[in-house]
Formats: C-alpha cells, structure tokens, sequence
C-alpha cells in the first residue's frame, strides 16, 4: 500500500510551508478517524460524588471519608446531585483531595482493516509525494478519484490553509474567513489504485 499526496506547485511554497502542508494532508485520514470515534471522559472517573442528605431515612449512605460527607451535605441543600474533587498529589489519588470542576479527557477507539494495518501503518509508511501546476490541476485529482470511485472526507482529504503566516487567500468562506487550497492527501491505497492516481502527476520537484 502508499499514500498519495499532491501539492500545488505553483505557490512556491517555502520548504517549511510545503512540509507542513504535506504533513497536513498525510495525518488527515487518521485524524478523521480519531475525530469520528472520540468522546470525553471523566479525568478523575472515581471522584464524581452523588450529593445526598444524611438525615432522610432512605438515603442512609454516608461516605467513609467526613470530608466527602460534608461536601455532599452541602452540594445536596444547594440542589446539586453531583460534587466533584481531585486529588492533591497526582500521584497519590486516594490521598488529600480538594474540590474542582469536572475535568475531561477524551478518548478514542480504532479500529484498521486488516490491509491497512499490516500493508501500511506496521509496514514502511510508503509516501509518494507529486505536484499540481496549480488549483485547478490539484482539483483534477479530486475528480479522477470520485471517478474511481473514491469519496472526500474518507479517501481523500483537500488541504486548505488559513493563511496566517506566508499564503494569500484564494478563497473566503460563508464567514468571512480566507484560504487556500494547497495539496491533496489520500487514505493509503493499494498500489495498483494510488498508481492510477499518481500516474497523471509528476513527482513532486
């Protein structure tokens, strides 16, 4: 398997801007599919305490700790179902704790077809790097590709910068913000599919 990507060559790009914008579009078929599968979580999954109010008969619970049981005495007359604490030392979560907002991490679950897995991510990572004349150009391999079959956003991944550092905008979107298309990424393809892809282009020089 390899990656395609093709980059506009008509932006003279310098080498520090060309190689992010490649990076861009080499990780953006990864990062969709993190993105995709990510939610947050608690930080701190055993420290989220149900508040209650330790004189009603039918919530005899009392937490082991006085200091939790105060908390949620006082959390519970405030209306409030839920307190949260974290420890004082990160290393010692049943140590001293103190109150806190919710925190959250986030996590996310991936899952590879078997030929992308060993074929690509635990092969070479073979990359093949070519070049566009320019936009409308870069646009043609969006259109050989949806020809082949291919869909945006799952196998091909167009690059546009905010232009905050080196590009012009080319482009303005419903916000008013500028942009610029620079290159195309694509998923890892088997070689005989990316090579129909990259025969129409010339390696990038």
């Amino acid at each position: 398997m390899k990656q395609i990507i093709i980059a506009r060559k008509d932006l003279n790009m310098s080498p520090g801007k060309l190689a992010a914008q490649v990076s861009h579009a080499s990780m953006a078929f990864l990062s969709m599919m993190i993105q995709e599968k990510a939610h947050e979580v608690l930080k701190y999954p055993i420290q989220r305490h149900l508040s209650f109010n330790p004189d009603l008969p039918s919530r005899q619970a009392f937490y082991k700790r006085e200091d939790l049981t105060q908390w949620a005495k006082e959390y519970f007359e405030r209306n409030e179902g839920f307190f949260y604490t974290r420890p004082k030392d990160e290393t010692d979560r049943y140590g001293e704790l103190e109150l806190c907002e919710p925190e959250y991490e986030y996590t996310s679950e991936l899952f590879f077809e078997k030929d992308l897995y060993e074929g690509w991510i635990r092969g070479l990572f073979t990359k093949v790097v070519c070049e566009a004349r320019n936009e409308n150009q870069l646009l043609r391999a969006a259109r050989i590709a949806e020809w082949m079959g291919l869909k945006e956003g799952k196998d091909f991944f167009p690059i546009r910068d905010a232009c905050l550092t080196e590009l012009a905008p080319e482009n303005v979107d419903e916000n008013g913000r500028g942009w610029t298309l620079t290159c195309i990424g694509f998923r890892p393809l088997e070689d005989k599919i990316a090579e129909k892809i990259s025969k129409k282009f010339q390696l990038y020089k």
